[in-house]
């Protein structure tokens, strides 16, 4: 099995955690590779990977069979954008600090690294979401793949953005609000979850429309089908909005443009282990997150 090591090279104990990693698949039959990366390639020797198994990305997610994430879920995002249209599956070792998306704790690397060369796991495929702006001349700006969500606002924070949506073309309300989230399930857990909006399992297609800080008693969120799509646009007294992408993406889009959403038809592969239950790992990492708080 050839499997690709995706590090976060700013984590705490990367170096280390890499080292027992790389040992671990040796141990387990398991071929590690790296990314053609300056910071990455400077630590291949101390952590005993070799020069030929160093490759650039879209040759490497060629491949492989697997890819690891080490860091936390900007690092698996990240990833995910990136691998999804190879087919490959992921899975997440957590150096972060909640790490909803991550499948492996440090303290469990050695028996799910043994686990993974057992094939003790399944796939769970994962939808994300596809954006663009038609812009007044009838060009097309493509958008960053959504792993997480899109969210609409002012440019200028606290301040109410009037925003139109319209679902498969109709029409459905004007948010006075201070924004609007867009979310995959996959990022129920994230900006969705913060502002008030439902939970989803990773596995759950469904598209959820959450407003942020509504001006209307009807503000609530909206779970819609993976077949639906979503069109946004803004009054004339409106100029220009902001566009945020996995809180990593800007664009601009003004009230002559129109902002299109929708399902990507190929599907984030995730890896899951068998005896892991969303719900439970969910609210036990929020409890641990409460109790850091308090």
């Amino acid at each position: 099995m050839r499997v690709a090591f995706i590090p976060n090279m700013g984590k705490k104990n990367i170096l280390s955690v890499l080292e027992t990693a790389v040992k671990l698949c040796k141990d387990y039959k398991m071929d590690v590779y790296l990314p053609e990366d300056e910071e990455v390639k400077e630590i291949a020797k101390l952590i005993h990977v070799s020069s030929d198994h160093i490759l650039p990305k879209p040759e490497l997610f060629k491949h492989v069979d697997m890819a690891l994430s080490f860091g936390g879920d900007g690092t698996i995002i990240h990833l995910a954008r990136q691998i999804f249209s190879y087919n490959v599956p992921i899975c997440g070792v957590n150096l972060g600090e909640l790490g909803f998306l991550n499948q492996i704790e440090i303290n469990q690397l050695e028996c799910h690294l043994q686990r993974i060369y057992k094939g003790d796991y399944n796939i769970e495929k994962r939808n994300h979401l596809h954006a663009y702006i038609e812009r007044a001349d009838g060009t097309i700006t493509e958008l960053e793949p959504i792993i997480n969500e899109v969210c609409i606002t002012k440019y200028e924070p606290a301040r109410m953005a009037r925003i139109n949506l319209s679902i498969n073309n109709h029409h459905t309300q004007m948010y006075p609000a201070d924004g609007l989230i867009i979310s995959s399930a996959t990022g129920s857990t994230g900006y969705n979850l913060s502002a008030g909006g439902p939970i989803m399992t990773p596995d759950n297609r469904s598209i959820i429309v959450t407003p942020l800080a509504p001006h209307l008693i009807q503000g609530v969120s909206m779970v819609l089908k993976e077949s639906d799509t979503l069109q946004i646009t803004m009054p004339e007294r409106e100029p220009e909005l902001h566009i945020c992408i996995d809180g990593s993406f800007d664009y601009t889009f003004t009230n002559k443009d129109v902002l299109h959403v929708k399902s990507n038809p190929v599907y984030c592969q995730f890896v899951r282990f068998k005896d892991q239950h969303f719900f439970s790992t969910l609210f036990k990492k929020l409890s641990s997150r409460r109790d850091e708080l308090l």
